[in-house]
């Protein structure tokens, strides 16, 4: 599966970026050359859009070129950090726009703008026309870029050839801005404020990374005062401010959020080649859905790849070699931006076959350290294998919680309380990168259960997404649920695998609100992010549950009213039943391996 690789990439992760100025330590920004062109380029609403190109220094063109629509201004993050250049060099002509409303570009701006799509085709054809262009042109760019490529191309430019989009989110109750509903305050105020200021240095101390928010109590407020609605007030305004408002107000999926979300038949008009790009430790479900719906809408007949590395968010584009406690000596010298190259090779130029991956679905296998190759995702040798929770007294503070191949007779529960005021900071990864999956301060919390299965006595592998289905109550109308999957070598580590969460009030659905009667117990299903892993012998399964993933996602204040206009909050009681009448369990994606 190996690419050419090049050993004098500038690509930088974004996340890097951010929170070590998060921290008070803003690095110094890369900055692209002198641009060939910069164009004020002009919408059919006759807005006029930044528009900068790099053309390659032959100037022999025409050239295939490779856009980029972006939210994020070059003075703040530095478009040099992905190495485009790299494009340019092997000659590409590449174009760089801001989306309306964000720095030179005019408009408003709006989060999921409906008015990307026209844009995206209005500016391809504009591209397309140049006199140093072939025509061809196709998209490339990670999280928000890669949102605004399946906008463009969901209008069908003519002169759109291909699309590469990275770590997108594409559910946004299921990902950014909301986590199984819970509104992340941490997102929707920082990445609001981010894509607004002039350069990292201007952020406000506190807003990304655990440890940073603890450092800095200027920014306590800002993530747990309450009203919540109240809290953007003075820090962010005009459109931004908006942004932040509608986010926390609009509580259900509604004409406001369809109009920001792809529906079936958005997807049923991507038309040309895509190449999905994702990570094992992005932790949200955002590709893969995007996946999942271009397979069952999308033309059949057109050429689709997905790759999952052993990547974060910023890494799914740069590419990386490490995370966490893991060291990936089975990338075999894979470079995504090779990989990306070669893609747009085949389709802006009509030259040679393609990336060589392991297959059409391309997986990283953490434990076993190679790459998968399937022909379809959802993993069709994958079967879901359930563990039952189970335990004879309390599963707090690493109490004597089980996972069980099958659910006791008698029925039993665990209780645990979540105090809005108070909630859990973990500040693993800002200590030291190698504790960036590291839930042992997690687990040692009275405030979150823990359930452990036997060591096993022969590898297993999990590859993709699962469940955990539990029966929960509570002394409150509304309460959140957080479930973290780890791995737990004989060592005693506890290391992260997946996670999940869900406001219970959206059990049946994103679409309507359904409060708890206090005290009853009621079937909730938390969807988990991919785990892609081979376990060795000798490993346990370890089921985290609690109750907030803070400072992520904003605290429940548990009354059951709106949560962005509620001014107090409520410690809430939750219980977790388990046994043959209240079956609660993880259904584990058990893989079949060749012999």
């Amino acid at each position: 599966m190996a690419e050419a690789t090049s050993s004098t990439s500038r690509a930088t992760s974004s996340i890097d970026l951010i929170e070590r100025a998060a921290a008070g330590r803003p690095p110094p920004i890369d900055r692209m050359p002198r641009p060939s062109f910069k164009r004020m380029v002009e919408m059919r609403d006759n807005a006029r859009l930044a528009t900068w190109g790099w053309l390659p220094v032959d100037r022999r063109g025409p050239y295939p070129a490779i856009l980029f629509r972006t939210p994020y201004r070059e003075d703040l993050l530095g478009w040099m950090r992905m190495d485009p250049l790299r494009y340019r060099d092997a000659g590409y002509a590449v174009v760089f726009q801001l989306i309306r409303g964000i720095g030179e570009s005019e408009g408003a701006f709006e989060f999921a703008n409906p008015l990307d799509r026209s844009d995206g085709f209005d500016t391809i054809e504009w591209v397309a026309a140049q006199p140093w262009c072939t025509g061809a042109v196709g998209m490339d760019g990670s999280s928000y870029v890669g949102m605004t490529q399946i906008a463009a191309a969901i209008e069908q430019p003519p002169s759109l050839r291909c699309i590469v989009p990275a770590v997108v989110s594409s559910d946004f109750f299921n990902d950014v801005p909301r986590y199984g509903g819970i509104v992340s305050r941490q997102h929707t105020l920082g990445w609001t404020q981010f894509t607004y200021k002039d350069s990292l240095a201007d952020l406000t101390p506190g807003l990304w990374g655990a440890q940073a928010f603890l450092a800095n109590p200027a920014a306590w407020p800002l993530l747990l005062s309450r009203p919540a609605l109240a809290a953007a007030d003075g820090v962010l305004e005009h459109d931004a401010l908006a942004h932040y408002r509608e986010v926390l107000t609009r509580e259900t999926f509604d004409d406001w959020w369809a109009a920001r979300t792809f529906s079936p038949s958005d997807y049923a008009r991507v038309a040309v080649p895509t190449m999905v790009v994702t990570g094992l430790f992005d932790g949200s479900m955002g590709s893969q859905i995007l996946w999942r719906m271009l397979e069952e809408h999308a033309p059949a007949e057109v050429e689709r790849r997905l790759v999952i590395g052993p990547w974060d968010h910023g890494q799914a584009y740069v590419g990386g070699a490490a995370y966490g406690p893991y060291r990936f000596e089975g990338l075999d010298g894979f470079d995504l931006q090779s990989a990306r190259l070669a893609f747009f090779d085949r389709h802006l130029r009509g030259e040679g076959a393609g990336p060589r991956l392991a297959g059409r679905v391309s997986s990283y296998l953490l434990g076993a350290d190679r790459w998968l190759g399937m022909a379809a995702y959802p993993d069709p040798a994958v079967s879901l294998c359930p563990l039952y929770l189970a335990s004879d007294g309390p599963a707090n503070l690493r109490g004597n919680g089980r996972l069980v191949e099958l659910p006791r007779a008698s029925d039993a529960a665990d209780a645990f309380e979540v105090d809005p005021e108070l909630p859990f900071v973990p500040v693993g990864r800002s200590l030291d990168p190698k504790l960036a999956l590291d839930l042992r301060e997690t687990e040692r919390q009275e405030d979150v259960l823990v359930y452990t299965g036997e060591p096993l006595a022969a590898p297993l592998t999990l590859h993709g997404e699962f469940a955990v289905e539990l029966h929960l109550s509570a002394d409150v109308p509304d309460c959140d649920i957080v479930c973290w999957l780890a791995r737990v070598p004989p060592d005693g580590r506890t290391t992260q695998l997946s996670v999940g969460m869900l406001r219970a009030r959206y059990r049946h659905g994103f679409d309507r609100t359904v409060l708890l009667t206090p005290g009853e117990p009621v079937a909730v299903r938390v969807a988990m992010a991919h785990v892609g892993i081979t376990l060795a012998p000798g490993d346990r399964l370890r089921l985290l549950i609690g109750g907030t993933l803070f400072p992520l996602l904003d605290p429940n204040p548990h009354d059951g009213g709106p949560t962005a206009t509620a001014a107090a909050v409520r410690r809430a009681r939750q219980v977790i039943h388990h046994g043959v009448a209240h079956p609660s369990r993880v259904l584990l994606p058990a893989r079949e391996e060749e012999s």
